[in-house]
């Protein structure tokens, strides 16, 4: 089948372009309805085989580089945010496979004098998209500034986010409600962010002013945390616990008490035993530089978390306390580089790149090169990062329907 109309059709299907037409009882002469916008620009062959969401939206179908000959994958050129479709809960269709958040300023860049519009389209935004490319969507585009940071909740419903706020000076706190489109503001400061959901997606644990603090969804109360009470901006809760990686290691505490169970350090061996021994450690430059993690990622069960110092990455498995590392070397291939984003099961990887996604599925000894694709996905605006993943237990964790 021609591929333009094959994806002509699937864009039809997907964003519901057309109405239903009454059947009338009585014979009457056919009338041909009037074509839409869409319709007349997608008749148009256009050299790069473009099919029109609406009039100033459409797609482009491109290969994908990696190991799967001839995959096709679609690239998204938004020019008009607010026709975009927007996520909807209600569609079962939208949660069959994992998917990632992301930010992006869809549209150019532009000057103080340009229109309205133009600079609403070169603003952040927050989207969302299937695991394998599909799907996308937008999230959230109640606020103006740069995004920070986000993280879903358990159940798809909460985005918690901050911003760079163009009005406030500071950095806003959010949540947003997908199902009311309605956004709560919970804190303004110059700070740090992090954001952590209760697995139940009752509350949510957020950095205010250098506190700690939780929110409760259904009363919408705040309360502080002790000053012993400790999470990080890349962490989950799950099967009652609380996983928190941080810049040198992996804790795990009972979240109903509190109590730290155990912990797993990056740490070399003899720096560990040094520490059993003083009973501390002191952290020099030097230690900094080669051993605290920069990047960050973890499973969504918790079982598998990764990271990124200056000189080396650290994959671990947090059940079995198993830490394994690699040196970062130019001239050696990598395997373990491209984890940010960190499946199910750490079956299936991702970097935090959206404009242009790299996906793995990694080897039974959870290394890279079992499965590669790498695409663009993103095919207007300037920049699409930090991608965070949410319903990663969709489809057995599987980034693709073809491996559930």
């Amino acid at each position: 089948m021609n591929l333009k109309y094959l994806w002509t059709a699937l864009a039809a299907l997907i964003f519901l372009n057309g109405c239903n037409q009454d059947e009338s009882s009585t014979p009457s002469a056919v009338v041909e309805p009037t074509k839409t916008d869409v319709e007349l620009l997608n008749e148009q062959e256009w050299d790069d085989n473009r099919v029109y969401v609406t009039k100033d939206n459409y797609i482009l179908m491109k290969e994908a580089n990696g190991t799967i000959p001839g995959l096709m994958k679609p690239c998204f050129v938004v020019n008009s945010a607010k026709e975009w479709p927007r996520e909807d809960l209600s569609n079962a269709d939208s949660y069959d496979l994992p998917r990632v958040d992301f930010r992006w300023n869809n549209g150019d860049f532009v000057s103080a004098s340009a229109s309205e519009k133009a600079i609403y389209e070169s603003y952040d935004k927050v989207w969302s998209i299937k695991t394998d490319g599909t799907d996308l969507r937008l999230v959230t585009d109640d606020f103006s500034g740069d995004v920070r940071i986000m993280r879903r909740s358990p159940n798809n419903r909460y985005l918690a986010y901050s911003y760079a706020s163009r009005t406030s000076g500071g950095t806003d706190k959010v949540v947003f409600d997908v199902q009311t489109q309605k956004s709560t503001l919970l804190g303004t400061d110059l700070g740090h962010s992090q954001f952590l959901w209760a697995e139940d997606s009752s509350y949510l644990y957020f950095e205010d002013r250098a506190k700690y603090w939780k929110y409760e969804i259904t009363t919408g109360k705040i309360t502080q945390m002790d000053d012993d009470f400790y999470f990080s901006e890349v962490g989950v809760i799950y099967g009652g616990k609380r996983y928190v990686v941080s810049e040198f290691g992996v804790g795990v505490y009972d979240e109903k008490s509190d109590k730290r169970l155990y912990g797993v350090s990056i740490y070399p061996k003899e720096l560990q035993e040094k520490k059993k021994k003083q009973g501390y450690l002191v952290i020099t430059r030097e230690h900094s530089l080669q051993y605290e993690l920069k990047s960050r990622s973890i499973s969504p069960d918790g079982k598998y978390a990764w990271g990124e110092s200056a000189q080396y990455r650290y994959f671990i498995n947090t059940e079995t306390k198993e830490v394994k590392l690699e040196k970062k070397d130019p001239k050696k291939k990598s395997q373990y580089r491209f984890f940010d984003v960190l499946g199910l099961n750490a079956e299936y990887v991702r970097s935090a790149s959206a404009g242009s996604a790299r996906q793995y599925k990694l080897t039974i000894d959870k290394k890279l090169f079992s499965q590669t694709q790498h695409w663009g996905q993103i095919c207007s605006g300037h920049s699409a990062t930090l991608s965070w993943l949410y319903n990663g237990f969709a489809n057995n964790g599987a980034f693709i329907k073809e491996d559930k």
